[in-house]
């Protein structure tokens, strides 16, 4: 199986219902570990929130990514979920300066 690349956004029932999540990971870490790490997709919106990455026209869904929702999944559930598209150069960008002020980094 090709590893999913940062970016690519996939559709996964966690429990809830499905939902999309947007793999955060650095292509490295996805190629050679057997799970990546994503944030949430959502379509409530958040104005105001720095860590919430609003998308644009050029990304494959409507809604804000959740720099702070982050989760791990597995080769094997990437594998059984519905793929949605990449983001866009310019939302990851955005995503880059969220995950920052999530994790605390400079």
């Amino acid at each position: 199986m090709t590893a999913a690349l940062r970016g690519q956004i996939y559709w996964f029932d966690m429990g809830h219902g499905e939902k999309p999540w947007v793999v955060v990971s650095n292509n490295v870490r996805n190629r050679n570990l057997n799970t990546v790490l994503a944030a949430r997709v959502t379509t409530t919106p958040k104005p105001g929130v720095p860590t919430a990455v609003p998308l644009g026209a050029a990304d494959p869904l409507v809604g804000s990514i959740l720099a702070d929702d982050l989760i791990q999944l597995f080769d094997d559930e990437i594998a059984a979920s519905r793929p949605a598209g990449s983001l866009s150069p310019a939302t990851v960008a955005k995503l880059n300066k969220a995950l920052a002020i999530a994790l605390g980094l400079p």
